[in-house]
């Protein structure tokens, strides 16, 4: 039948603030994905739903942590990564940025960056 009390890890991504980001991410020894995004940005919205997608993704869960940052909430870290423009995503692992998009991706090309990204860095 149904097992009601089944364990399922999160699949939404997690929100990073200026306060949190150190606990979560900074300190975390798994690969990051950092989506930095701000409200008032369109293409930021578009984003958000394929990190959304992405943090579902059986081959994605457990095996790298996503947040999302929107960067007028929390401009210390928006200043520390000198985000220039939204949407961005970082790549991180070991405190230190492997890899940067910016702009818009594909979803497809979004999924093959993320996990060949998890593939060299787990």
């Amino acid at each position: 039948m149904f097992n009601l009390f089944k364990s399922k890890a999160s699949t939404k991504p997690l929100e990073i603030t200026d306060a949190n980001f150190n606990d979560l991410i900074f300190n975390y020894d798994k690969p990051v994905l950092l989506d930095f995004k701000a409200s008032w940005c369109q293409p930021c919205h578009v984003m958000i739903s394929l990190v959304n997608r992405l943090a579902k993704e059986d081959e994605v869960k457990d095996r790298i942590r996503i947040g999302v940052v929107d960067i007028d909430m929390n401009p210390a870290l928006a200043q520390h990564f000198a985000i220039q423009s939204v949407p961005t995503l970082l790549f991180i692992h070991d405190k230190k940025v492997r890899d940067k998009h910016n702009g818009l991706i594909p979803y497809p090309m979004l999924k093959e960056k993320t996990l060949t990204f998890i593939e060299d860095f787990s």
